[in-house]
């Protein structure tokens, strides 16, 4: 809950150090869930969307280690995750791409998300980012195609 709460709270530093730690956290099954009671996923899709470049990124790696878990990527889905993580993919820096489609891939399995995915234009950015894109933004976004 401190960490969650320095993510959403803190100054621009902390909120940097906290999304990191978070990312780091979300690396664990049981962490994944408590992250998630904690209120992290609505925090950290919020700071995906609005925070700086680094707060970003970080969010979007945490975001994508939280997904590994189906209920937490159902909930990143119906906060809002989707049109921001496909927004990063097509318009955030090399790291936010590749981690913000590695999200979006973990998101396709379930089929509500896949629809809202395709909704909000991420086929067109997997596609951009499969033919143009850096290895790690190819791999994540042909998972995601194939998801």
């Amino acid at each position: 809950e401190v960490l969650v709460s320095l993510a959403r709270d803190g100054t621009k530093g902390q909120k940097v150090r906290a999304a990191g730690v978070l990312r780091n956290l979300a690396m664990n099954d049981d962490n994944r869930v408590a992250i998630a009671a904690a209120g992290g996923i609505e925090v950290l899709v919020s700071l995906a969307r609005d925070g700086n470049e680094r707060q970003k990124e970080r969010a979007a790696g945490a975001l994508w280690n939280l997904s590994d878990n189906d209920d937490n990527s159902v909930a990143i889905a119906a906060a809002g995750g989707v049109e921001v993580l496909v927004a990063l993919a097509r318009d955030g820096n090399e790291a936010q791409k590749e981690r913000a489609a590695g999200t979006l891939c973990n998101l396709a399995y379930n089929d509500d998300s896949s629809v809202a995915i395709a909704a909000a234009g991420g086929i067109e950015v997997f596609v951009s980012l499969a033919r143009d894109g850096n290895e790690g933004q190819k791999e994540e976004a042909a998972g995601a195609l194939w998801n």
